[in-house]
């Protein structure tokens, strides 16, 4: 019984025992009425006292209200809905961003890098962009605004770096669909295009981009997935693609089409538990290539790397081995080639740097000695510079190299290079 239904019969029971003492006390002088009367009244304000006294005796104490507030904080109770009232979503909202942009870019002064240049130049523009989809898909883009190579103020070329549909399953099973970035080695797919991510000013010669010049295909459109190979330690990865080479010539006539050069690479490689930032691996790579007008060659490329990058120690060591023959006509070709880049960081914001590069190619019948160097040019370069980070998103560069070429005399170059991102 609640303490409001019990001060109530008590009330009742007050105004009975009041009317019967009324009847009792009718013949009574009126002063023995009024007394009656006051003592009933004084009695229902003790009792109303007393159940005054009871509620507070029954509400919660300050000290003991404390903790329930605290609980209430950290934990909210979900909120009552009623069929008048539309529900509310108790489910945590997603902090996670949905999309996310990046942007890379730099300006240059160059001297003598191609042996007769002397001039300032604005570099590429990276744009990056990520749009996550569900928990297992995210689209990507990167695009190259190559203001480097402009001739004329409107001759800007836009390239698309990549664009894909990326799966990520778990930890051994994930896919690319789309324009990817080959994984032939480790620079290429450790340093995009974006000047700022990479230590030095130049790329390896050997990783020179295809429309720059390069020899090496580190493009293609298709397929490429990659995950974990159970092996303990070892933590070995695995990639495996399945595509479509970028190719140069014109193939009219020659019966192969861009398209359908059946391009296949797969690359496995290991960062042992017991070494971190360690890296040791291989790529094989095929594919049907045309380098130029009346060439349809059969191209393959083996590469292996060592690799070590952690805390100040910045160590990379590359080498690489490119077969061509030629389908139509009897002639092959050769090209052999390593780098190897050390670079240590000597306080919060300096890091010199080295590096060593060696390139040979030779070849025979239709692709003799002379084309193959000419498709191959570089012979040694040295480089040696020194990248000063002014804040998180700003580094300023100088670079000194020494580079002797199959086709001319060696010369000297130099370039000084501020690179940020936004």
């Amino acid at each position: 019984m609640s303490l409001r239904l019990a001060s109530a019969l008590a009330l009742l029971l007050g105004v009975i025992a009041a009317a019967g003492g009324e009847v009792a006390v009718a013949a009574e002088p009126p002063d023995e009425k009024d007394q009656v009367i006051q003592k009933l009244l004084e009695r229902v304000e003790a009792l109303e006292r007393q159940v005054a006294a009871l509620e507070q005796a029954r509400a919660p104490q300050p000290a003991q209200a404390a903790p329930s507030a605290i609980a209430t904080t950290q934990e909210p109770a979900p909120p009552t809905t009623s069929a008048d009232a539309p529900a509310v979503d108790t489910t945590p909202p997603d902090n996670a961003s949905r999309f996310t942009f990046r942007g890379y870019a730099d300006a240059d002064f160059q001297r003598d890098v191609d042996r007769t240049t002397k001039k300032f130049e604005q570099g590429e523009i990276d744009l990056f962009a990520t749009e996550r989809l569900s928990s297992h898909l995210t689209a990507l883009l990167e695009l190259a605004l190559e203001t480097d190579a402009e001739s004329l103020a409107d001759d800007v070329e836009v390239n698309v770096e990549r664009m894909l549909l990326q799966y990520r399953g778990n930890d051994f099973f994930n896919a690319d669909i789309g324009s990817y970035r080959t994984a032939l080695g480790y620079y290429s797919t450790a340093y995009l295009r974006g000047a700022w991510l990479q230590t030095a000013i130049s790329r390896p010669k050997m990783f020179t981009f295809e429309d720059q010049g390069g020899f090496l295909p580190l493009h293609a459109v298709g397929v490429s997935v990659n995950g974990r190979i159970p092996s303990g330690d070892l933590n070995l990865h695995y990639v495996a693609e399945l595509g479509s080479s970028r190719n140069y010539g014109n193939t009219a006539g020659l019966g192969l089409e861009p398209s359908f050069n059946r391009a296949t690479n797969l690359a496995v490689y290991s960062q042992p538990a017991g070494a971190p930032g360690l890296e040791i691996g291989f790529s094989t790579y095929h594919d049907l290539f045309s380098p130029g007008a009346g060439f349809q060659l059969d191209r393959a490329v083996w590469m292996v790397h060592f690799v070590y990058v952690r805390g100040r120690v910045e160590f990379l060591n590359e080498g690489m081995r490119i077969d061509l023959r030629d389908i139509s006509v009897p002639g092959s070709g050769t090209g052999l080639g390593f780098y190897s880049q050390i670079a240590y960081r000597i306080a919060p914001s300096w890091k010199p740097y080295a590096r060593v590069e060696y390139l040979n190619a030779y070849g025979t019948g239709a692709i003799s000695t002379a084309v193959d160097r000419e498709y191959i040019p570089w012979k040694t370069v040295y480089t040696g510079g020194v990248r000063h980070d002014l804040t998180e998103s700003v580094a300023l560069k100088l670079e000194l190299g020494r580079e002797t070429d199959y086709m001319r005399p060696g010369y000297i170059t130099a370039a000084v290079q501020v690179a940020f991102t936004f």
